[in-house]
């Protein structure tokens, strides 16, 4: 999993040993402009307003590069192979810093360009894939030979970009991934929709849940995704959510209170500076807490990661989860469409989920809304869900049964128009195909990502009874299945941890491997019936309307956290016979549930078998002991086995082999010749079964003809064609049977 070539613009800059660590001026070597930094599109269709002023405050953010990264790429693919060594040993943040972070040196050349520059080191990171710097319009404009500007778009909405891509040393571009915050074009989005519950004409007919205004509550949820008598609930396990505004802890705790759930903790992680105060997106953030409370009511806490709506706000939320690995399984339901996230941003976010998939952390992300036109008019996915270390989550209709159990689920589409909503899925224009999407069937693109991954009910008419402003809405939106699904996966975590297994980490290399086996059809929903997501269609198997489909709960935790529970011993064989043959005792007994093997031990003398088997692993209820004498007493004990130990001995059974004793052989009538024309039928009876010999000739001391019968019988008879009329034949007819032989005298006949 690689970025496009476009993301690689670092030409001949990858020899970082080589590099000096001491400040790297401009006038020392020669400079090189960072692609990708300038929104053009934006900026195009907009209004210019006015330069920057010079004393205006711009906080920016460097994004450097791993270190090792074929290494790394490697290890990540032994961490996800279930038949590795290494599966499941995932790293400390510590250890992830020390092998695949930039040097230390490198960050501190870094730093020390920015101030050479004029601006202030304002903030470093643990794994130091980040360095936030800041300083006055006029030094950001004069170190990077850039112009900055305001503008305003068509909406309304003003922002600053730079006129040109920032230029940099050799040795700082060969260290870095670019700079974030040279400009405000764009503002990441939330993934939901809602409505005041009740107040919409045709939410009617369509809400399928028991909760106010016809939404889904956490009963409804466990119903239709068949967790209804799934125990676990995620105790021991920590969520964690991205978050770019705050939220009314009232709010949580009425919907908390309302259903009946426990007041599960809520610590506020608030990331450069930001007041946590709700603002314009406290909807999403209030949605997305409600709803992991709703499915993992268990968990100790929920982390609640809050940064500012920017570019560097983006960064370094993200880089915060990952340099704190409290949470195992993480949510975001902000995103832009790939195109509108710059270069810098997406390759940003690449190294921190790689430190994610590293460290087993999960993290889900919201596909979008606009189906699989992302940006509103062109075939496109959303960063970060198209990213190769995430798992992107798209949008279903719900129909239930009675009951809330599930019924079916459809392609969300609500009326086949952008603006109505529809899940997000597509191609991405920027990853190539993981290694564990290859070879999956139905893929719209062979060669690169495809999204969504996974998917579950986002249609608003469908959609989720959440408490927001006190008051109850119905929510939608692919932001409703993300945290759902990193609740869900808080679940696994708790049954695996009580397996002694480790975290799930990357999801999606599991996934994967267990929908297209054998176990798909039992732990997912396939939506199959053709609908789409304005473009693609949902069918049988991978879409990129829908992924795999949702989840089938309880299948789905069985298949991802198997148990590993040791069985006890089994109990002692009953039913132990011997019975005596010709140098050899035949042994049979009951079969003993739970036992996977069974032993067999023989002794000379009753209560002597010993304590060392004659014979071991048995697969069946019987063994045959030809390593006997005939006339000699034998005594045998058996036991059973399994992974859980060995059973004690089963009663004693004994046998004494002898050679069987055959009755003499003797024929008992005949042999009698009786003639017809140019025949004749030779006829006689033996005591025991035993074959036959016929010798006949023409004179009494030489019978020249032999003929024999192999089958073992008591009667015997030969017919003879060919005979000569009047000639005079002589016969001798004789059995065999045990190793003994009967003999007739020789007798005669004439042909007739």
């Amino acid at each position: 999993m690689m970025l496009l070539s476009c993301l690689r613009h670092l030409a001949g800059a990858f020899l970082v040993a080589a590099l000096a660590v001491t400040p790297v001026l401009a006038s020392q070597e020669s400079m090189h402009r960072l692609h990708g930094h300038v929104p053009g599109e934006a900026v195009a269709k907009a209004r210019w307003l006015s330069r920057m002023p010079a004393s205006s405050e711009v906080s920016l953010v460097f994004s450097l590069l791993l270190r090792n990264q074929q290494e790394l790429d490697q290890l990540l693919k032994h961490l996800y192979d279930p038949s590795d060594p290494q599966h499941g040993k995932y790293l400390t943040p510590q250890e992830f810093t020390q092998r695949f972070a930039p040097t230390q040196a490198d960050y501190d050349a870094v730093a020390d360009y920015a101030r050479s520059i004029g601006l202030r080191v304002t903030g470093s990171h643990a794994n130091r894939l980040l360095l936030d710097v800041a300083g006055p319009a006029e030094r950001v404009e004069t170190g990077f030979g850039l112009q900055l500007h305001h503008y305003q778009g068509a909406d309304g909405r003003k922002f600053y970009a730079p006129d040109q891509d920032p230029s940099v040393p050799e040795g700082i571009a060969a260290r870095v991934n670019g700079m974030v915050g040279l400009d405000s074009a764009t503002s990441w989005h939330a993934h939901s929709n809602y409505h005041a519950a009740g107040t919409t004409a045709m939410a009617t007919p369509y809400q399928v849940g028991s909760g106010p205004g016809g939404g889904l509550t956490p009963s409804n949820i466990k119903s239709a995704y068949n967790l209804a008598n799934v125990t676990a609930t995620g105790t021991g396990q920590v969520l964690a959510l991205f978050e770019l505004d705050g939220y009314n802890p009232s709010d949580v705790a009425y919907y908390a209170k309302y259903f009946g759930l426990p007041a599960v903790p809520l610590q506020n992680v608030l990331v450069d500076g930001f007041s946590g105060a709700p603002g314009s997106g406290a909807s999403e953030v209030t949605l997305d807490i409600e709803l992991q409370l709703a499915l993992a009511p268990g968990v100790s806490k929920i982390l609640v990661y809050e940064g500012p709506n920017s570019n560097k706000g983006v960064l370094d939320t993200y880089n915060r989860i990952a340099t704190d690995n409290l949470a195992k399984q993480i949510s975001t339901s902000w995103g832009l469409s790939e195109g509108q996230s710059s270069q810098s941003v997406i390759a940003g976010e690449n190294a921190i989920f790689q430190q994610m998939a590293a460290q087993g952390q999960t993290v889900y992300a919201a596909a979008g809304d606009s189906g699989a036109y992302d940006n509103g008019s062109t075939l496109s996915v959303d960063d970060p869900a198209s990213q190769p270390y995430v798992v992107g989550v798209g949008g279903t209709r719900l129909a239930v049964a009675s009951g809330q159990s599930y019924l079916r689920e459809s392609a969300w589409n609500t009326n086949n128009t952008v603006a109505g909503g529809a899940g997000g899925g597509g191609v991405s224009a920027v990853w190539s195909i993981p290694s564990w999407q290859q070879g999956v069937r139905n893929l719209a693109s062979s060669v690169m990502r495809n999204v969504p991954d996974v998917a579950l009910n986002a249609d608003q008419g469908t959609g989720y009874s959440i408490y927001f402003q006190g008051g109850w809405y119905i929510f939608g939106g692919t932001s409703c299945a993300s945290p759902l699904w990193a609740a869900f996966t808080a679940r696994v975590n708790q049954l695996r941890n009580g397996a002694g297994l480790g975290p799930l980490g990357f999801a999606n290399p599991a996934l994967y491997q267990l929908a297209t086996g054998s176990g798909y059809q039992g732990s997912f929903h396939d939506v199959t019936d053709s609908t789409t997501n304005l473009y693609y269609p949902a069918i049988t198997g991978y879409d990129n309307a829908t992924g795999w489909g949702s989840f089938n709960g309880a299948n789905l935790l069985a298949a991802l956290a198997p148990t590993t529970t040791t069985p006890t011993p089994p109990a002692a064989p009953t039913g132990l016979s011997a019975v005596a043959g010709n140098a050899a005792v035949t042994l049979a007994w009951s079969a003993v549930s739970g036992a996977t093997s069974y032993s067999v031990y023989r002794g000379s003398a009753s209560g002597a078998e010993g304590a060392t088997p004659i014979a071991t692993g048995l697969g069946a209820p019987g063994f045959s002991d030809t390593k006997v004498s005939n006339g000699t007493r034998y005594y045998y004990k058996v036991s059973a086995s399994n992974s859980g130990g060995t059973s004690p001995l089963s009663a004693e059974a004994s046998a004494t082999p002898s050679a069987p004793v055959v009755p003499a052989l003797s024929i008992t009538s005949g042999p009698t010749a009786t003639t017809g024309l140019y025949t004749v039928l030779i006829q006689w009876n033996t005591n025991l079964a035993s074959n036959a010999v016929l010798r006949i000739g023409t004179s009494a001391t030489t019978l020249s003809n032999t003929f024999t019968a192999s089958t073992l019988s008591t009667a015997h008879a030969f017919k003879l064609s060919g005979v000569a009329r009047r000639t005079t034949y002589y016969y001798q007819v004789s059995s065999s049977a045990g190793g003994a032989t009967v003999s007739s005298p020789v007798k005669s006949f004439v042909g007739q």
